[in-house]
């Protein structure tokens, strides 16, 4: 004897998956705070290495002026000494501008040190809020990242 089965082509019948769960937003936001921390490390590893590089160019410009400070006291010509001092001078202007753009580029630095920390904290809430299925500690993970994001911001400008 054959058992006959109806097989029904309506589509209230056929179960569909559901692809699109609640876990979706906490994930993405996770993925996205990680993909932006690493971003804010490469930013604070270029910051320190410019920093650096401006660093050595300043000491660079001031040792040039301490030079020139050693040779107009040596010659005694006065055409000499003129362009001595105005080569001194250029050099001191040049090299006072290097300092400060090597101190602003050191501030930037640690701007971007602090918003790595930010956004490594949003990250760590994000991952903490998929696990713990919390909305409220997804929402701090976004304003961790969104804090982070402006901070690494500023650091570029």
């Amino acid at each position: 004897m054959m058992v006959s089965r109806e097989i029904s082509l309506d589509s209230a019948a056929v179960e569909r998956p559901h692809f699109r769960s609640r876990l979706g937003r906490p994930v993405l936001t996770a993925i996205i705070l990680g993909l932006l921390t690493a971003a804010s490390i490469v930013l604070l590893i270029y910051h320190e290495n410019r920093a650096r590089d401006l660093g050595i160019e300043a000491a660079e410009s001031w040792s040039a002026y301490q030079m020139k400070l050693v040779q107009t006291t040596i010659e005694e010509d006065p055409n000499l000494k003129e362009q001595y001092t105005e080569e001194q001078d250029l050099l001191r202007r040049h090299a006072q501008g290097l300092k400060q753009t090597s101190r602003t580029a050191s501030n930037a630095v640690m701007l971007s040190t602090f918003a790595a920390l930010v956004l490594l904290f949003g990250a760590a809430a994000a991952v903490i809020a998929l696990f713990a299925k919390s909305t409220y500690t997804g929402y701090g993970a976004v304003l961790l990242g969104v804090i982070g994001v402006v901070l690494c911001i500023k650091a570029l400008f």
